[in-house]
């Protein structure tokens, strides 16, 4: 009986690993999506087209001031923006692994304060797949806070958000550790494509 009851519970675990390897693999499905996300004359436009090989689709970024291009990013997708009050910088965020981006400040001229990527990067995941989920914030409320100017403090406030698991924490110092080895896998990355044989 004991041996019937292992038996069963190993088909189990294998049905359920196997439905999770499924799960996290990409869709076969053809298709062509655009999201867009508006701030005053700032619109963020951000596509995802899989017409054309659905196993490497074009991920593309795009930010427009009153219709004139200011950035495009390939490879680039995020799940949600903010703006700050002043609307002269923007914040957006990804718990996906798919293509990777995690973060990204840029200012309203289009110039990249920050960039970091799940695959350069650890952050403090709450839940994590091999290739799509990498839920590191709030994807309910991220509840992003732009700090209020203060030159005296000891310590320059920095952007704020809420993780995973509810708690604020500093945007600045969040990224910094989580790519503190980063460098690495950048190296590793560069020898392996783009090394000379």
């Amino acid at each position: 009986m004991k041996a019937l009851t292992m038996r069963c519970a190993v088909i189990l675990l294998g049905l359920v690993v196997s439905t999770t390897a499924n799960a996290d693999m990409p869709s076969t499905k053809r298709t062509k999506q655009q999201k867009t996300f508006a701030f005053g004359d700032i619109r963020i436009e951000q596509s995802f087209d899989s017409t054309k090989d659905p196993m490497s689709p074009d991920f593309t970024v795009q930010v427009y001031d009153k219709g004139r291009l200011l950035l495009q990013l390939n490879d680039a997708a995020f799940d949600t923006f903010h703006a700050a009050p002043n609307g002269e910088a923007f914040v957006g965020l990804s718990n996906s692994g798919w293509p990777g981006t995690a973060v990204i400040i840029f200012d309203r001229r289009g110039r990249i304060l920050l960039l970091a990527e799940h695959r350069f990067a650890r952050f403090d995941y709450c839940m994590e797949t091999s290739t799509f989920l990498k839920q590191w914030y709030d994807p309910e409320d991220p509840h992003v806070t732009f700090p209020p100017v203060d030159l005296s403090a000891d310590k320059e406030p920095g952007i704020t958000i809420k993780d995973c698991r509810g708690k604020t924490i500093d945007l600045l110092d969040t990224v910094l550790k989580a790519t503190a080895h980063g460098d690495m896998s950048l190296r590793r990355l560069i020898n392996l494509m783009y090394g000379t044989p």
